[in-house]
């Protein structure tokens, strides 16, 4: 069995008169421990197939399955409980808090995370130990 499997996952969204196919029949499988890189145009659906495999999205037909659990059927809450315990994302914009330093920054992810992993340890392990009091302004857009 696959760790993760999208079959015939379709993603359409209305605008006005217009639908929109953000995904089309995507299918494919990702085997535990395997690397995964999602390529294609603008517009392609790479967005919305990670979303919906993160849970922030939901498919309009089809199946998703993560570690043998069907994901698409999951309604609100265990969609929260999944994006909460299950996933991590790392968006394009970070939206860090201003007013927080980084190590303040982490620190609210942990409050929410079952075993969260410590913030000033974490930190060091990416390379910024030096910048754990430095604030989003101070901070480039790699760190």
């Amino acid at each position: 069995m696959s760790f993760v499997r999208f079959t015939d996952v379709c993603r359409y969204y209305t605008m006005g008169n217009n639908v929109i196919k953000a995904a089309n029949g995507v299918s494919f499988a990702i085997e535990k421990g395997e690397f995964c890189v999602i390529v294609g145009p603008s517009g392609a659906g790479k967005t919305t197939v990670l979303n919906m495999l993160g849970g922030m999205d939901s498919v309009t037909s089809g199946e998703i399955v993560v570690d043998g659990v069907k994901v698409s059927d999951f309604k609100e809450k265990k969609l929260t409980e999944y994006r909460r315990y299950d996933v991590g994302f790392v968006f394009q914009f970070y939206n860090l808090i201003q007013n927080l330093t980084a190590i303040e920054n982490v620190e609210i992810a942990s409050e929410i995370c079952k075993d969260p992993l410590d913030a000033a340890k974490t930190l060091e392990e990416v390379g910024l130990a030096d910048r754990m009091k430095n604030f989003p302004a101070q901070l480039s857009g790699g760190e």
